[in-house]
């Protein structure tokens, strides 16, 4: 089930919510490249059973956001709708402390609120965070001259065998009509090239509380980007955590408990 919300030029954004009885904490969950928030229900469920409120949305252009699929016209209007949802959140629940936490493309985004949005929130946490390109230069010339020549060019998606170890869990990917089987060389452009160099260009200036978590057999995005955002980032109150053998969705691999045990202990900590 989900509810939706508008934002001011008057696209549509689904999104879900889960309320324990008694709420100690929010937590804004932000999806990766392709995905939908409903990939993202057990994490969700788990965290309201440890007594935080959830919520997730699905960005533009992906699952049931947005008008044209795979297409966005930059990296800030994705932000800025994930900034729509922190104050529906922030009216349900005044007064407690609200936290973000992002996976992929949802890192890469959730680092970008954290640079222009950092006093609305109390932490931040990054799964396998895209903060940096997963592309050779010569397809980022491609993309960017594709990107303005033909903006609205698919490019298809090849990533579901290399998300995790978990078969079950690719077959469902491949399956599931919600995921994007396909982006814009606009979209490309836009987040994982100018949007990349942006959040690079603002290490300096991120100074959330964070935890920053990766597996090191990830295939899609090198745990080295997590390392390098971790050691040049300003703040002061930050946390690394490598997962020894764990593919890119450390949420879907057979160790998620560890990972979210994870999670809770650095939130609870914090509240």
């Amino acid at each position: 089930m989900h509810e939706k919300f508008f934002l001011e030029n008057g696209t549509e954004i689904a999104y879900t919510k889960r309320q324990p009885k008694e709420t100690k904490g929010v937590v804004i969950v932000v999806h990766g490249f392709a995905e939908h928030m409903g990939r993202y229900k057990e994490f969700m469920k788990f965290l309201e059973k440890n007594s935080y409120a959830t919520y997730s949305m699905d960005h533009l252009g992906h699952g049931r956001s947005g008008k044209i699929k795979g297409y966005v016209e930059g990296l800030e209007e994705m932000v800025e709708s994930v900034d729509g949802l922190v104050s529906l959140a922030t009216e349900d629940n005044p007064n407690l402390p609200i936290f973000m936490f992002g996976h992929s493309m949802g890192g890469l985004i959730t680092a970008a609120y954290g640079v222009k949005h950092k006093n609305k929130l109390k932490g931040q946490v990054f799964s396998a965070p895209a903060i940096g390109s997963p592309m050779g230069k010569g397809m980022e010339i491609a993309l960017k001259i594709l990107a303005k020549i033909c903006p609205k060019k698919y490019i298809n998606n090849n990533l579901s065998g290399e998300i995790c170890r978990d078969l079950q869990v690719v077959h469902e990917y491949v399956e599931d009509p919600l995921v994007l089987k396909a982006a814009t060389a606009k979209f490309y452009h836009e987040v994982f090239i100018k949007g990349v160099r942006y959040v690079q260009s603002n290490f300096n200036n991120y100074s959330c509380p964070c935890l920053v978590m990766h597996g090191t057999e990830d295939s899609i995005i090198d745990y080295q980007h997590s390392i390098n955002f971790y050691e040049k980032n300003s703040s002061k109150d930050k946390t690394k955590k490598l997962f020894s053998g764990l593919y890119h969705e450390l949420l879907n691999e057979p160790e998620k408990d560890e990972v979210m045990a994870e999670v809770l202990s650095w939130l609870d900590k914090r509240i």
